[in-house]
């Protein structure tokens, strides 16, 4: 089977599957101050060279937070992060894995998600103290049961430069790509335009080659560049792997980056070591 009939597959399935989903009304959360979860369990690290390790990881419905766990414990690609954003969470999932690896946190949900009948949300942890936190309500509901998303955001307080960090999860393919493009530009819309060091990292929910095209090029007109573009597919099905997680950043570049096994998730977690990159935002 062909790369592009074995996508076309994994669409196909994909859409069957979330038409089983119940189509009915999704609670959402529509007060853009809350629901509203911290915690504060950091340890700060000892060096910091002002270039952070950022992890994005969308943990299935926060099902194997115990699995998350050991795969961020146990993984040495994973260790010593300085941000992970973290997608498909619910605030009890987040304290977990943020008081395991002795991290703050701060969670936003979006909606009760008619699967768990849990909260379903985005996060941010970090060792560093996070400040200016935010949730931004992204336009467009879900065709199949009126389900909102949303961008979290967050100021990580380094002894360096602080960064801007955003963890965020556009809609499913049966979403279109163009309103799908409309969801990352109202969080882009939120960045401030001179914020000279900022990371975006989730889940895009790309399937296909040209909506992959699409995204990185509407951030690079941002000054965004893609940092885990070498790093490989962030979800393996039927044989196939497919890039629907991405790390960007502004005022950063890459060093080192990649994927990493675990049965926590369907996604795979997703790394990148930074380093400053050599010029100046609106240069």
């Amino acid at each position: 089977m062909s790369a592009r009939k074995s996508l076309l597959l994994i669409l196909l399935l994909l859409t069957a599957g979330v038409m089983l989903v119940s189509c009915g009304s999704t609670p959402n959360y529509l007060d853009e101050s809350g629901p509203r979860y911290t915690g504060a369990y950091g340890v700060e690290p000892a060096n910091y060279d002002g270039a952070p390790k950022i992890i994005t990881w969308n943990i299935q419905y926060a099902q194997d937070i115990d699995g998350a766990i050991e795969t961020l414990s146990t993984s040495p690609q994973l260790q010593e992060a300085d941000a992970i954003l973290l997608q498909e969470m619910d605030e009890n999932g987040t304290e977990a894995i943020a008081r395991a690896l002795h991290l703050n946190y701060v969670y936003y949900p979006a909606s009760v998600h008619v699967n768990t009948r849990r909260d379903f949300g985005e996060a941010i942890l970090s060792p560093w103290p996070l400040t200016n936190d935010a949730k931004i309500i992204l336009p467009h509901e879900s065709v199949r049961n009126g389900q909102i998303r949303i961008a979290v955001r967050a100021q990580v307080q380094t002894p360096h430069e602080p960064f801007l960090a955003y963890s965020v999860h556009t809609e499913m393919a049966l979403m279109s790509p163009a309103h799908r493009i409309d969801q990352v530009k109202a969080m882009l819309d939120d960045v401030p335009a001179d914020a000279p060091l900022v990371i975006i990292g989730g889940d895009f929910n790309t399937i296909t080659p040209i909506e992959r095209k699409a995204l990185v090029d509407m951030m690079a007109e941002k000054e965004f560049v893609w940092l885990t573009e070498g790093a490989g597919a962030s979800v393996k099905e039927l044989g196939v792997g497919v890039i629907m997680d991405y790390i960007f950043a502004r005022g950063f570049s890459a060093r080192r980056m990649g994927v990493v096994d675990s049965e926590a998730s369907d996604h795979l977690p997703l790394w990148v070591e930074t380093e400053k990159a050599r010029f100046e935002v609106g240069k």
